[in-house]
């Protein structure tokens, strides 16, 4: 345990040394605008330490050091993690490996939880998980602290294993292309205008109504960053959803809705919002996202591309959700279906290593030079592709 900020300094200088280290961060994301940092976890070759937030030091060296490009820092489903260093450096994290990321190039399995990516590479059974935890509490319990532990001390040994994997595969560059992603600040930064987008129920408005969705959720961000709250808490997704569909701004309406609970200038707020939404010409009002319907057709032909891609994901070892989403696929065959449209965008399989992967796939079985059956091997049935010319 890191106790005083001399000793925070003097460690992170060794970390620069060593040139790489794990990392974990223990949270709590209720109650307040930003999630309370409540625990740091950090792995070496040599051991672990704990960083304690609530010693009283400050923690600045340390959130320094995941936006250097010359120190390797190694996480398990680290975007949250990486998402509070930003929060408080400003700046996007550099040469950073997700050992869940890389475990998805060499396995199907994905995403694959803490405890069983030890399991399976390390052969070590992790205790209990204390996710449900309160780690603002001290002291912390012996249990609290072991979990602590477990959750980096194998995160630098299953990185090297992970590494001669992925070059055993070639696919070590394609783990870096994945990774880069999260030295994006746009990865962590919603912009302003787009926060209503992420608002659940949102089908079915029209551009009035999502112009007044849009001030509402401005409001609630600006809202819960005055009065240290989630903005969700405030004002739930589905109250916003019916003011916004029913240009509410009284204070009568707004108080007849279940469930609606602000008051005094918080209310006040939540009306103005509404009147600015009301007054935005129709020319600058938002759209509804422009959904293509897929035909029958289409629907078919994704079903196929689904089939080969998991049949290509299961002989290469590669897992198909991080290969392809359902919605990269239906963009796909689009791209075939109507190749005149300018409102299909199919970059997800046609680039970077996935079209590396499986671009020349698609496209002849798209064409038409691939053939399907059905091949069975002992009392197993899979899918096989074949050429036209039968090869």
């Amino acid at each position: 345990m890191i106790e005083d900020l001399g000793e925070l300094e003097e460690f992170c200088e060794r970390l620069v040394e060593s040139g790489r280290f794990a990392f974990d961060a223990e949270f709590v994301a209720e109650g307040s605008y930003d999630a309370e940092v409540s625990l740091l976890q950090v792995a070496t070759d040599d051991g672990v330490w704990l960083i304690d937030p609530y010693k009283g030091y400050d923690l600045g060296c340390f959130w320094d050091l995941i936006s250097r490009d010359d120190v390797k820092k190694v996480v398990h489903a680290g975007l949250e993690d990486f998402g509070l260093s930003c929060v408080h450096t400003g700046k996007a994290p550099l040469n950073v490996f997700d050992v869940q990321i890389a475990a998805g190039l060499v396995d199907v399995d994905y995403p694959m939880s803490l405890q069983r990516l030890v399991r399976a590479v390390m052969g070590v059974r992790l205790g209990k998980s204390q996710t449900l935890t309160d780690w603002r509490q001290r002291p912390l319990s012996a249990k609290q602290i072991q979990y602590a532990v477990d959750d980096v001390a194998y995160l630098l040994p299953i990185h090297d294993k992970l590494c001669e994997r992925l070059e055993k595969k070639g696919r070590t560059e394609w783990a870096k292309a994945e990774f880069a992603r999260f030295s994006s600040l746009e990865l962590y930064k919603a912009k302003d205008e787009e926060l209503f987008r992420k608002v659940k129920g949102i089908g079915g408005l029209n551009g009035e109504a999502l112009s007044i969705l849009r001030e509402l959720t401005i409001e609630r961000d600006r809202m819960g960053q005055q009065f240290n709250r989630p903005p969700r808490a405030l004002l739930k997704d589905y109250l916003m959803v019916a003011i916004a569909r029913h240009g509410w701004h009284r204070r009568d309406d707004l108080q007849s809705l279940r469930g609606f609970q602000l008051t005094g200038n918080a209310l006040k707020q939540v009306g103005e919002a509404v009147k600015r939404g009301l007054e935005v010409p129709e020319a600058d009002r938002p759209q509804p996202p422009d959904v293509l319907e897929e035909t029958a057709d289409e629907v078919l032909l994704g079903k196929v591309v689904s089939a080969v891609l998991h049949d290509f994901c299961q002989r290469e070892r590669i897992s198909g959700g991080l290969l392809a989403t359902n919605k990269d696929i239906r963009a796909l065959v689009m791209t075939h279906t109507r190749p005149d449209s300018d409102r299909v965008d199919a970059r997800g399989l046609q680039r970077g290593w996935r079209e590396e992967a499986v671009g020349g796939l698609l496209d002849e079985l798209l064409s038409g030079s691939l053939a399907l059956r059905v091949v069975q091997e002992g009392r197993r049935f899979r899918l096989g592709v074949e050429r036209g010319d039968g090869h």
